[in-house]
């Protein structure tokens, strides 16, 4: 019992000192916990004490060589555990999640991207001599002596645990319930939820998407509409995580992004615009696909991702030539099939560029937008509509960049160093495609997928999901437009800029209205609908929550219980999610009919 009871007690001494950490980097605005949350948290560590124990005693019930063997792997596997549960809330401000299982799916760029960002091949030997000292300590050597009669109570405790243990302390609190549980548990509730099966979606009205009118008709800004129609093609360029504080706040911007600024100037500017998501695949499935963001995974990475509707598609069915351009690895979220699936067609991934200076996820901005400059070329040569696609990845962790190119130190790998970097980036790309034959007639789209990750403490921490979005290009008349509006909005707002009549039923509203149109968002399995003043979010179990939210602060607290304008919020959220939850898995596991 000597090494279950000194594992038992690191365990809860390092669940515990985790607490007090996280405890100190609480954001102010979040409900910060009281003694009963630590003893939740308690609770909950040593459930999944239990868990872990369990699973290190089963396969060697029978043979004591087999029960050392073992353990001496899954004790440092929990360290590992311990030291990524740090990492994962200085990104994420949560537990270990989801976002495991779509890592543990790309290990060679995981690794790489250890490699570069945290030095793996340095820190692995120290790492397991730590993991040895430890065990040591446990008493793991006396351990051949332990009992089976030990074995099987834990093992026995495991599997209760499994069947009717879970996470205790959770609330309407997103910061205070990650408090209260671990990662353990974030993973295996990850594994419980079945993003197919989702209760209230199924008891929707159901209606076809194509058919939903979730706001009243209102004119759209026929000037505007037929400048931007009049461009023969389209360049849309998605900025990884190019939002947040650094683009907000005025003194920010103008000091890392000056040359954002300038084009805001210059171009019509979505000033109320709203991912669906935090994450890459979301602003993919919001862009390009002009759908709402299911609870879980984005579509884009579910079975039947090909049958979503496409923004490429559409623009073919309008004369362009859909093509994605792609410095990062083609394999990672499966981009490349995706683009390919889509309708791009044709694509470039970091195995088509030729740069001496890369990041883990892929060239420099730099090098991108050089080579969408000679793509551009040659592509408008051949034909006479062209909508090229592109993302960026600069902006991402381990904020990588070529050094001396903007005047901030490219080693300490900041955020808004690599803002800044991309900013540079695509200030030196507009100056010299000024230059260009094919400049005048280009519509240019300049978007974030989504916004930093969220912080904050509503399930659903819309603040953060701000971003923003410009029409750029020769002759267009620069303006404001402040309706709240949606990422997801553009592929229908692209049809009727170019009055394509296409098949593909698009989700969302006319962006050139001006107005205040549908704002789908979605975090850890949650949905919701946001408004000017309010965030109505449907739980995962299907219950339904409010919040106040100020447009102009872009501040989100709790303060409405029951407001007038819940019930039809409600129903506006239940038709929306319903609908296209209904339509995705009708159509990938049913016979699927577009025209439906």
């Amino acid at each position: 019992m000597k090494f279950w009871l000194r594992w038992l007690v690191l365990w809860l001494f390092l669940g515990a000192g985790l607490r007090g950490w996280f405890l100190l980097s609480y954001p102010e605005a979040a409900n910060r916990p009281e003694f009963l949350s630590f003893f939740y948290g308690t609770i909950n560590d040593l459930q999944a004490f239990f868990l872990v124990a369990a699973l290190a005693v089963a396969p060697g019930l029978f043979s004591k060589r087999i029960l050392r063997l073992t353990t001496a792997i899954i004790v440092p596997i929990s360290l590992i555990v311990f030291v990524a549960e740090i990492f994962f809330w200085l990104e994420f401000e949560s537990r270990l999640d989801r976002l495991v299982f779509h890592y543990l799916a790309y290990p060679k760029e995981v690794l790489v991207f250890l490699q570069e960002q945290f030095y793996l091949t340095i820190v692995i030997l120290p790492f397991a001599l730590i993991c040895w000292v430890i065990l040591r300590l446990l008493d793991w050597p006396a351990f051949a002596e332990q009992t089976r009669g030990t074995a099987i109570a834990i093992l026995f405790v495991g599997i209760c645990v499994l069947l009717f243990g879970g996470p205790l302390g959770q609330s309407n609190s997103r910061v205070a319930s990650e408090f209260s549980s671990n990662g353990y548990w974030g993973v295996l509730e990850a594994l419980r939820y079945a993003e197919d099966d989702v209760p209230w979606m199924l008891q929707a009205p159901t209606q076809t998407r194509h058919k939903t009118k979730l706001v009243a008709p209102v004119p759209l800004l026929e000037s505007l509409k037929s400048q931007l129609g009049a461009k023969r093609h389209v360049v849309l360029i998605i900025e990884e995580s190019f939002a947040g504080a650094v683009w907000r706040q005025g003194e920010l911007r103008r000091k890392y992004l000056p040359n954002f600024v300038a084009l805001s100037k210059s171009s019509v500017s979505f000033t109320n615009m709203f991912a669906t998501g935090s994450r890459t695949t979301r602003g993919m499935e919001a862009l390009v696909n002009g759908f709402p963001p299911l609870p879980g995974i984005s579509t884009t990475e579910r079975v039947g991702y090909q049958h979503l509707p496409s923004l490429a598609r559409g623009m073919r069915d309008g004369g362009f030539l859909p093509v994605f351009l792609y410095g990062g690895w083609p394999g990672f979220s499966n981009f490349t099939n995706y683009w390919r699936h889509a309708g791009f067609e044709k694509t470039w991934s970091r195995e088509d560029f030729d740069e001496d200076f890369e990041t883990s996820w892929g060239v420099s901005d730099g090098a991108l937008f050089d080579r969408l400059l000679k793509e551009m070329k040659n592509l408008t040569a051949e034909h006479e509509q062209v909508f090229l696609a592109t993302l960026t990845v600069s902006h991402h962790r381990p904020f990588t960049y070529p050094s001396g190119v903007i005047p901030f130190p490219a080693e300490e790998r900041r955020s808004e160093y690599a803002m800044a970097y991309a900013d540079n980036a695509l200030g030196k790309f507009f100056a010299r495609a000024k230059d260009e034959d094919w400049y005048a007639d280009t519509l240019f789209i300049l978007v974030a997928d989504h916004g930093p990750y969220p912080r904050g403490d509503a399930l659903i921490p819309v603040d953060s999901f701000r971003i923003p979005m410009l029409f750029h290009g020769k002759d267009i008349t620069p303006r404001e437009l402040s309706g709240l509006s949606s990422s997801m909005s553009l592929a229908k707002t692209l049809m009727s800029v170019f009055d394509i009549d296409t098949k593909e039923v698009f989700s969302g509203e006319n962006l050139l209205c001006n107005c205040d149109t549908v704002v789908p968002v979605e975090y850890a399995y949650h949905v919701g609908l946001l408004e000017r003043e309010q965030l109505l979010v449907m739980r995962r179990d299907g219950v339904p929550l409010e919040w106040y939210y100020d447009v102009e602060r872009n501040e989100l607290t709790s303060g409405k219980r029951k407001s007038p304008t819940a019930d039809a919020m409600e129903a506006k959220l239940r038709q929306l999610f319903g609908d296209a939850f209904q339509w995705f898995y009708a159509g990938t596991n049913r016979a699927f009919n577009r025209d439906e």
